[in-house]
């Protein structure tokens, strides 16, 4: 009986030291801060550039053959953004998110105005400005044979290749190697897609 009696209050005892359960978080832990109004104001103003981007696309004067119009990437990008921003929106109304819209429009740019996040949304932002810049401004194309196979490399492989790799090392904090290597793997698929899947060339200046 005094066994038994020692073995319960052992039990009991492991059972107040049990370590509490385990929380999981995003990797900013911004969870706690999303709200249907913050996911309506997205929605919105996600629509309204995707639609922009769409009329922007027809207005492209295009080739013959509808496979190789430059305006196809564009316009599919942004009807997919469309789309999401239309899912995001309506999950948002059913969420209540309508309700006092205006109010929470105007609290949530005051509280963005006031963020510690606006140093990173500008920087953000300069960092597309100077890339648009730069790839106006810097124009050449390297021609490597490479057997029976001709290399090309551009400027605006270049460009983008620098300015995300920085953006990823800003943004994402991996390794230096690391966001090199994702930068210029997406660069030259989309650039060796445009030039040798549908024969048109990446944009080199305006």
């Amino acid at each position: 009986m005094a066994s038994l009696e020692v073995d319960r209050q052992s039990g009991a005892t492991g059972a107040e030291t049990l370590p509490p359960p385990l929380a999981l978080h995003d990797e900013e832990n911004t969870g706690a801060e999303a709200t249907p109004r913050k996911d309506l104001i997205s929605a919105l103003l996600t629509a309204a550039f995707a639609t922009a981007v769409m009329i922007l696309s027809v207005r492209i004067e295009s080739p013959e053959r509808l496979f190789t119009a430059p305006a196809l990437l564009p316009f599919t990008v942004a009807l997919a953004l469309l789309l999401m921003a239309g899912a995001l929106g309506w999950r948002a109304v059913r969420a209540g998110a309508a309700r006092g819209f205006i109010a929470a429009s105007a609290a949530a740019v005051r509280d963005y105005r006031n963020a510690e996040e606006d140093g990173r949304a500008a920087l953000l932002a300069g960092l597309v400005l100077a890339y648009v810049l730069l790839v106006a401004a810097v124009s050449f194309e390297l021609r490597i044979p490479v057997g029976s196979f001709e290399f090309v490399f551009s400027g605006y492989e270049l460009i983008s290749i620098l300015v995300i790799t920085t953006v990823l090392r800003l943004f994402w904090r991996a390794g230096l190697v690391r966001c090199l290597l994702v930068a210029m793997v997406g660069v030259e698929l989309l650039a060796w897609s445009f030039r040798y899947g549908f024969n048109i060339l990446m944009p080199e200046a305006f």
